[in-house]
């Protein structure tokens, strides 16, 4: 499940002047960064590393010339910072078979692109074909990347700074909707019955609701062997488990509508198969088309088994009890889309045409 985080920093565009490139000389290293007739200065630079330390300084090395009759007056770094966050959570209930895990990722412009260090033009070094640079650029130890995975103890500030607020209800959502909207996550639905600690309670006040029989008087010093002792479905076919028949026909729309009958019900003009002994919330029967014997939960009953498990919390769903922890993982990472400029003596504004990505680490 793909969403955008909702990220809540502003930020502020910055509006530079497009320039474009004029007519040089020799070796034109930026190619497109000056105004038409415009004798720029010439740019072009490199990082000493593609990754930095947050509150430290990546160094740079940059290189300029200016055309004859312009001299250069200083060089600036400027950078733009990009925020990237990732959130994960993962259903590890004790016993659940449902593989589900809910990410969210998303990245924003946190601070508009602007100049950041300025440098005097009598740092560089001629070498005989141009200027060289060797400098350092600032960071700021905010910029210190996040990293909040599968923590021991609950912290529930962490998590309401971290993820998007409505990110828990839907987990759960989903989760419910997997394991209640039909049969297809039934071994995920009868482990969740099973392993989980529903009390005789919450039980009754299901049946009472939807007037179904699920079992109210679970041992609760064995409820786990118990409530499977009680989920049971006949595995092989015994003509001694069988406790009905039913048929198949069509509804005016093509859909498929199961007629269940008794084991003295005769009908010549239909096929009959066999329904199985088992627990009173299961339809165990025959398929034919499958070839054996199937198990889905009786219609009746589902809308009592989605109002139990949507009491399970967010945090039991996720509670991973064999490591001992919350199987939650949240990254927040910054990064740096850098350039270099050099400015002559007229304010004439040369761009270097490469931008270098720096990662806060």
């Amino acid at each position: 499940m793909n969403q955008i985080m909702n990220i809540k920093y502003s930020s502020l565009t910055l509006a530079l002047a497009a320039l474009t490139l004029g007519s040089c000389a020799k070796h034109d290293i930026i190619g497109d960064k000056a105004e038409l007739g415009q004798r720029v200065p010439t740019a072009y630079w490199e990082v000493g590393s593609t990754t930095c330390k947050a509150g430290e300084d990546f160094t740079f090395k940059g290189k300029y010339y200016t055309e004859d009759g312009h001299t250069p007056d200083h060089a600036e770094v400027w950078y733009s910072v990009e925020r990237a966050e990732s959130a994960a959570a993962t259903v590890k209930l004790p016993g659940n078979t449902l593989s589900y895990t809910q990410t969210v990722n998303g990245s924003e412009i946190v601070r508009s692109n602007q100049m950041i260090a300025s440098f005097p033009h009598s740092m560089g070094e001629w070498d005989g074909h141009e200027y060289v640079l060797n400098a350092s650029v600032p960071t700021s130890s905010t910029l210190s990347p996040v990293d909040w995975k599968s923590p021991k103890e609950w912290d529930q500030d962490k998590y309401d700074t971290y993820y998007p607020a409505e990110f828990a209800q839907e987990f759960c959502d989903k989760v419910v909707e997997y394991l209640t909207k039909d049969s297809t996550y039934l071994s995920a639905l009868q482990n969740t019955y099973i392993n989980y600690p529903f009390t005789n309670e919450q039980f009754a006040a299901v049946n009472a609701k939807y007037n179904v029989d699920l079992p109210t008087d679970i041992d609760q010093t064995k409820p786990e062997a118990d409530k499977s002792d009680r989920w049971f479905t006949t595995r092989v076919h015994n003509d001694s488990k069988v406790v009905g028949y039913y048929y198949t026909s069509l509804d005016a729309n093509g859909v498929t509508v199961v007629h269940e009958v008794p084991l003295d019900y005769v009908n010549p003009d239909v096929n009959l198969y066999p329904v199985y002994s088992s627990s009173p919330w299961l339809f165990c029967r025959y398929d034919d088309e499958v070839g054996a014997i199937i198990n889905s939960v009786r219609a009746a009953y589902m809308p009592a088994f989605k109002e139990l498990v949507q009491q399970i919390s967010f945090q039991d769903w996720i509670y991973d009890s064999s490591n001992q922890c919350y199987s939650v993982t949240f990254a927040r990472t910054y990064s740096l889309e850098s350039t270099f400029h050099v400015i002559d003596t007229e304010g004439n504004r040369g761009k270097a045409a490469d931008i270098r990505v720096i990662s806060i680490n």
